[in-house]
């Protein structure tokens, strides 16, 4: 999620270990997503991958590193939509890749819109509402067609691929008292990212695709968690891209164990 929540975060006043080797994969692996899948904001990006801002601790690279497949295309990128992937990422996957996964949907929702309306400091209920509301209305009425149109396009491209999709963590601890938002706001974001997920999984299983879910890895290391537990970035002031996404830690002992699970599955 880049640029909608770059754009929105930049006016906040300043107030404020991998898997194992493994036995080698045969075929290729495609990855394919938003900054979820990229690594944004784990650090150790790779200079080639430009803006997308892609980490060489990804749960897709940490992933290639230990099954070693034949060919790794990594085109995942910040800010990535479906039709992003649609239209940038799915042409450059190999028609005889045997392993694919994907991160896509937030983007569609404005959750980054909501970040900075119910998480910042200086907001209020009501405007926290209205981008939440909005959020929902995208979840209902936008996104199950758009995520089963990409999922058709996906097994189109690749026909004979293994296809992981991934949801998303819950990004926000409850029931402690934290700076960031409003015990009721964080409440509420959770359970549209819970919502986000059943959605995502129902189309994936319609397709015939695994499910990737990772809220039980994440439990208990959202932001508000405290200290190393958390996952989850805050506000990261230098680098505002990054904020609330999965550091280093959240790509190799959240993501990537629910990835490598689906895809020998």
């Amino acid at each position: 999620m880049r640029h909608r929540l770059l754009a929105a975060l930049v006016a906040l006043p300043l107030l404020l270990a991998g898997a194992p080797p493994a036995a080698a994969a045969t075929g290729g692996y495609a990855a394919l997503g938003d900054s979820y899948a990229a690594g944004v904001a784990a650090g150790a990006y790779d200079a080639a991958s430009g803006d997308c801002h892609r980490s060489t601790r990804s749960y897709p690279a940490l992933w290639a590193a230990a099954h070693r497949p034949d060919a790794f295309v990594d085109v995942t990128c910040i800010g990535a939509t479906v039709d992003d992937v649609r239209r940038d990422q799915l042409p450059r996957v190999p028609a005889d890749a045997t392993e694919v996964t994907l991160t896509v949907g937030g983007n569609d929702l404005g959750f980054a819109d909501g970040v900075v309306a119910c998480l910042q400091p200086i907001t209020t209920d009501s405007r926290c509402d209205r981008a939440l509301d909005e959020t929902e209305r995208r979840l209902r009425e936008e996104l199950p067609d758009r995520l089963a149109t990409l999922y058709g396009e996906v097994r189109g491209a690749a026909p004979a691929a293994r296809v992981v999709v991934t949801g998303y963590p819950h990004l926000l601890h409850t029931g402690t008292v934290c700076i960031i938002g409003t015990e009721p706001r964080r409440v509420r974001f959770n359970a549209l990212t819970d919502r986000l997920d059943e959605l995502i999984e129902q189309q994936a299983t319609k397709q015939g695709f695994e499910f990737a879910d990772v809220r039980p890895a994440f439990a208990g290391h959202g932001v508000c968690s405290g200290g190393s537990q958390e996952w989850i970035t805050r506000f990261v002031l230098t680098h505002l891209w990054e904020s609330f996404h999965p550091t280093a830690r959240g790509q190799s002992d959240g993501y990537l164990p629910a990835v490598t699970a689906a895809l020998a599955g």
